[in-house]
């Protein structure tokens, strides 16, 4: 069989090291050094549409810690959550930033994905609302949305109104599934209520709409998640994804980067520095939304399954808690 009949076969890895070991047997002949030069590893990563909850991979993107790892990162932007979990699980995609909840049914339903960190382990949604709202019980019998009409996220919302003495039954849920959609609605009346995220909460405050609440114990909103089977035969890539992500968490919070970090948000998302100056203020000051280590505590998780306990909706997982079956620590804890 030719050189190029085996080429032909070969899986696009084993191409990388063919060519590689073409090019070092070359140098030897001309009595050169072998060059051992580690290649950047391609991970491609599901991912909803700009906005805080990327804030983390941004930061990884703009201060090269993808780069320091041998990482390049290909962004593919998932319609919806569901979809960008059955994207990490079919292997379509090697990665994800996903919720917290999705991941839960996902793998208790047994699929290859698992959980490396916690890109925020509570969450950013601030519930706002609209004119003529000044208090949580001012959303009686309205129209709300929080993105989705089920799920987590509308199970948050949920559990949000019940503590603030309004019976969730007893109002209209719908879906709009962006930001900016909601601040619209609820500016022209077709809501009373939304979750927002930052940056688009503050947004809705310019608008002279009122925060009317946040969620403020552990809640993995948004964990990254990996395809098993990749980061079996993957797992430097995966460490260095991982890691490069964890560092990106402590680079945050580290108050002299403050003003880059707010650049960062700025132009990722597309809204005025001031008013990420003010998701920062809440995101790392006041909620330190952002796991620090990037750390998965089991409260994360656990919290989001009492939730849907607590409004009586079917819970992200019916089976004894083990947060094991969710999380591999290891992925962190390697150099």
């Amino acid at each position: 069989m030719t050189i190029s009949k085996i080429y032909e076969i070969l899986s696009p890895v084993m191409k990388s090291s063919f060519r590689m070991l073409v090019v070092i047997v070359m140098l030897a002949s001309l009595g050169a050094a072998p060059i051992r030069a580690q290649q950047v590893t391609q991970v491609r990563v599901a991912m909803l549409a700009p906005s805080a909850l990327l804030w983390l991979h941004a930061i990884a993107k703009d201060q090269g810690f993808y780069a320091e790892r041998k990482i390049e990162v290909k962004e593919l932007i998932a319609g919806s959550s569901p979809a960008l979990l059955q994207a990490v699980s079919s292997g379509s995609v090697e990665a994800g930033i996903s919720l917290g909840d999705v991941a839960i049914r996902a793998i208790d339903r047994g699929a290859p994905v698992i959980i490396t960190g916690a890109v925020l382990e509570k969450t950013i949604l601030r519930l706002v609302g609209g004119a003529g709202v000044s208090s949580i019980k001012d959303l009686k019998g309205g129209v709300v949305t929080a993105g989705a009409v089920e799920g987590g996220t509308a199970n948050l919302l949920r559990f949000q109104l019940k503590a603030g003495g309004v019976d969730p039954r007893g109002v209209k849920m719908v879906a709009l599934t962006n930001s900016r959609d909601r601040i619209v609605a609820l500016g022209n009346g077709q809501v009373k209520g939304a979750l927002l995220l930052a940056p688009f909460d503050t947004l809705a405050e310019r608008e002279k709409m009122k925060i009317l609440g946040v969620y403020s114990m552990d809640y993995v909103q948004t964990p990254l998640i990996v395809n098993k089977n990749w980061a079996a035969k993957n797992r430097n890539a995966a460490i260095g994804l991982t890691k490069a992500l964890q560092k990106a968490a402590v680079w945050v919070y580290d108050a002299k980067n403050k003003q880059k970090a707010i650049n960062i948000l700025a132009a990722f998302t597309n809204v005025p520095v001031d008013v990420c100056a003010r998701s920062y203020q809440f995101i790392i000051e006041e909620q330190q939304a952002i796991g620090k280590n990037l750390e998965v505590r089991a409260a994360g998780l656990e919290n989001i399954i009492k939730i849907d306990q607590d409004i009586g909706a079917n819970p992200a997982s019916s089976k004894p808690f083990d947060l094991s079956r969710y999380y591999d620590p290891g992925f962190l804890s390697a150099k």
